[in-house]
């Protein structure tokens, strides 16, 4: 009986008990009753899924050699959706998106409400699938704690700089889209919320990529004593590969659960991807969601930017340098879209100070590092060793050197991050016995209450613990020269310096003192 069983998983894949059952009636003339007390005693090489359950109390049966391949996963996914579970909604967006998601971001992907009765939770079926074995907690370089698919030990590792890249590419999208939704007046100017800010945003129970309040005619409702009512705008996004009709599934359940609630407002509901397939374009279109590119909503180009973008990142990640001339195109491509040149000259002026470092005699630089220490965490932006003498973390601010680093930027590195890097560093097995130094790098003004803050902070440590400093515009050019790299040079001038003669004469005198790079 086991090597019939066997033999029909091998042939067929892994299958649901109840498909195993019928098998055996039809191969071996027994009723139905007969042959799902056959499947219930089966040992040996078959394996059963556990803490996952099927209607009727079927089981999903597979090979032991057969746990974890691309044949497991698609069976199951569809045997899931075919029963409309929420734990096949969540693997099916983890792998729309690689197999990786950020932790923090599972409640948007995986289709299930944070919160709400009758239904199971984004945090219930995250712990059911820990437990069965089909995902699990990793922490990957750059991102921090993901939930991944069950893979081969490191097999993530290898995609986390692929992750992180869609996550900022996508995150410039979101701006995109809030600055298109401000605009036309779609919503309230100063009310949109984005996954990147301090919490999720959120309309009715469900978490959200971006979502906003609109006031239009057709969104407003009349609420107690006369009072209007606004509806909603709530928008995920998807930058990989072109969206299929299960990764879009999670998307359509969230939006007409939704919609079945009381007392939210309606709701303008839009996925935006790069492309789609054919049956997922129809799926959204026929449950009354707008299935948006970024070509169709900004124009070609900035669909193009977006992917120039994406693969800028990728090329930088992979070669550890940047390409100066590509992200003064991005700048020319990204300019119109309100905050976009902020968050673009944020992510370049980390790439910057990595590429001073690797350039300056830096042997070993790391970016985008997140530590832990008990429930709090710190990302250190630039990590550099040299020569196994000393380690340097480097908070990058890469504002508009016509604005002022906000006192509050600074208060958070000092009070937050560098006593959580510190204890990490002296826990690391080979940064324990390295002097440690942090570095603030700001391009925009220091206010007076700030200078005298990390001023008082610098005078109270003592320089056998640790040392802090910080630097500005005309000293991060200075370190610029140093590299002798015309093209970073150029770029850092461009888009980080104010072009005026006070700051250049400024710049050329620190140049002149050979300060240290």
């Amino acid at each position: 009986m086991s090597d019939l069983v066997e033999s029909f998983l091998e042939t067929h894949g892994p299958r649901l008990s109840s498909k195993v059952a019928e098998y055996l009636v039809v191969t071996l003339g027994i009723s139905p009753v007969a042959a799902r007390k056959r499947v219930s005693r089966l040992a040996g090489n078959v394996r059963r899924l556990s803490y996952i359950t099927f209607p009727r109390k079927a089981r999903y049966m597979y090979l032991e050699q057969q746990f974890g391949s691309p044949q497991y996963w698609e069976n199951l996914v569809e045997a899931l959706m075919l029963t409309k579970s929420a734990y096949g909604h969540a693997i099916a967006a983890l792998r729309q998106r690689g197999g990786a998601v950020p932790e923090r971001l599972f409640p948007i992907v995986c289709g299930s409400p944070v919160k709400q009765m009758k239904h199971l939770s984004a945090e219930s079926v995250l712990k059911h699938l820990i437990e069965a074995g089909l995902l699990q907690r990793v922490a990957l370089p750059g991102l921090g704690d993901c939930i991944v698919i069950v893979q081969a030990e490191g097999y993530y590792h290898g995609l986390a700089e692929m992750v992180r890249t869609r996550l900022i590419t996508e995150g410039f999208l979101l701006t995109a889209v809030s600055d298109w939704l401000k605009k036309l007046g779609i919503v309230s100017y100063g009310k949109v919320a984005t996954r990147d800010g301090d919490a999720l945003p959120r309309v009715g129970t469900f978490a959200w990529d971006l979502s906003a309040p609109s006031y239009l005619g057709p969104m407003v409702k009349s609420g107690k004593e006369g009072k209007d009512k606004p509806g909603f705008v709530v928008c995920d996004v998807y930058l990989g590969e072109y969206a299929t009709v299960e990764g879009v599934r999670p998307f359509v359940t969230k939006c007409r659960t939704l919609r079945g609630l009381r007392n939210i407002g309606p709701c303008l509901q839009i996925f935006v991807a790069g492309g789609y397939s054919g049956e997922a374009f129809k799926l959204l279109k026929e449950n009354g969601i707008v299935p948006a590119t970024p070509a169709n909503l900004f124009g070609e180009e900035i669909a193009a930017g977006l992917k120039q973008l994406s693969t800028v990142l990728t090329k930088a990640a992979a070669l550890s340098t940047i390409d100066p001339t590509a992200f003064d195109e991005l700048f020319s491509k990204f300019g119109k879209i309100e905050g976009a040149a902020n968050q673009l000259r944020g992510t370049l002026f980390e790439y910057l100070a990595a590429d001073i470092f690797r350039k300056t005699g830096a042997h070993h630089v790391r970016m985008n590092r997140i530590f832990k220490q008990e429930a709090q965490e710190a990302e250190a932006d630039v990590i550099a060793v040299r020569d196994n003498l000393s380690l340097t973390f480097i908070e990058c601010k890469g504002h508009s050197p016509y604005g002022e680093t906000p006192h509050e930027e600074v208060e958070k590195w000092l009070q937050h991050n560098v006593p959580i890097l510190f204890k990490s560093a002296r826990e690391h097995a080979d940064w324990k016995n390295l002097p440690v130094h942090f570095e603030f790098w700001t391009t925009a003004p220091l206010t007076e209450e700030t200078v005298l803050f990390l001023e008082k902070a610098k005078a109270s440590i003592k320089p056998t613990r640790y040392t802090i400093s910080w630097r500005l515009g005309p000293e991060v050019l200075t370190m610029c020269k140093g590299t002798k790299d015309d093209g970073l040079i150029t770029a850092f001038r461009k888009h980080f310096m104010k072009y005026n003669a006070k700051s250049a004469a400024l710049a050329e005198a620190i140049w002149s003192q050979g300060s240290d790079a």
